[in-house]
């Protein structure tokens, strides 16, 4: 099983300070790295190991762990930043700064305030173009639409629908996770928590508020998915059960771990 072989990775028995230097070895071979994808692995690797160096962090008050762990974290961003994830690599910049790091330098890829200045009045100018007739007619269709929808809407249920139901426990902070449905589940409900919220099950909205306050929680969950999707690229095999496995988990995935997992189904 996939999920099995991430849950059972000797990592997790390095000491904090094991952990910070692994994932330094690991940001070096990013930064040293000539292909994107390799350099793109070797980033994600110290991902993981620098949050297992942070649970030492917590667990202990030893500065010196603490401002490591917050270079490195602002290295990896640095890292991302230069292989164009800038998404992560913010996320990465807020971690370090937290642990008490400052972002010393820009973005290297971030568009420069003059060319964003022009943009916006360009922007400005062709949406003053628009005309009074135009806005009419928009505001006019709008409205017999929403009186089609309300029509509509109160034909669609004939009684009231019940809400979904949890097929997995849902796992306090830290705990060890049982499976990937129970993963997915996870991540799904932190991704729509907000739409689903009138129709959840009270114990599910307590779990998310939960763990909207815990971002260490959060970054677990995350990291665990995207080691999940790795254990899979590296299964030879890749039987029905761990096909089913994969295709269970990959709703929940952010956009990158997605396109990456999606890579692998097609050729070219």
């Amino acid at each position: 099983m996939v999920f099995g072989n991430v849950v059972s990775s000797p990592r997790g028995s390095l000491s904090p300070q094991q952990s910070l230097e692994l994932a330094n070895v690991y940001l070096e071979g990013a930064n040293k790295a000539k292909d994107s994808d390799v350099a793109l692995v070797l980033c994600h690797d110290t991902e993981v190991s620098l949050y297992q160096a942070k649970k030492g962090v917590k667990r202990a008050e030893d500065q010196t762990l603490r401002e490591g762990v917050a270079t490195a974290y602002i290295e990896l961003g640095r890292a991302l930043d230069s292989r164009g994830r800038q998404t992560e690599a913010q996320s990465s910049y807020k971690k370090g700064e937290k642990l008490g790091a400052k972002v010393r330098d820009q973005s290297p890829l971030a568009p420069s305030s003059d060319l964003n200045t022009t943009d916006h009045s360009l922007e400005s100018a062709a949406n003053n173009q628009i005309s009074d007739s135009a806005i009419k007619m928009q505001s006019t269709s709008s409205q017999n639409q929403h009186k089609k929808d309300n029509m509509i809407s109160t034909h669609i249920f004939a009684e009231d629908v019940l809400p979904p139901t949890l097929v997995s426990k849902l796992p306090v902070p830290d705990e060890r996770l049982h499976d990937t449905p129970q993963l997915a589940c996870c991540l799904s409900l932190l991704k729509a928590s907000h739409s689903l919220d009138d129709i959840l099950e009270p114990v599910a909205r307590n779990w998310i508020q939960t763990v909207e306050k815990e971002e260490d929680e959060q970054e677990r969950l995350k990291v665990l998915a995207i080691d999940v999707i790795r254990a899979y690229k590296r299964d030879e095999l890749k039987d029905a059960k761990a096909v089913a496995e994969i295709v269970c988990l990959s709703p929940a995935l952010d956009k990158d771990t997605f396109r990456d997992l999606l890579t692998q189904f097609y050729d070219g």
